[in-house]
């Protein structure tokens, strides 16, 4: 069967980058008074966020059911 080693550093690197983007770039934001940026600094980090989560659920039903 197909079988991605870097699976778990996808799903690492996407949820780390998550969070720091959410601790570092939007306290920047936040601090400049630019709304906009802020906005699309929170949906990316959140967007990491759930697309790290999303991995890790999908992985773990493949390797629980599947394989």
């Amino acid at each position: 069967m197909l079988d991605i080693s870097y699976g778990y550093y996808l799903i690492s690197l996407f949820i780390l980058t998550g969070i720091i983007i959410l601790l570092l770039d939007v306290k920047t934001h936040s601090t400049n008074n630019q709304k906009k940026e802020k906005r699309v600094i929170l949906f990316l980090g959140w967007g990491n966020i759930v697309l790290g989560s999303g991995f890790y659920i999908i992985s773990w039903i493949y390797q629980k059911w599947f394989w």
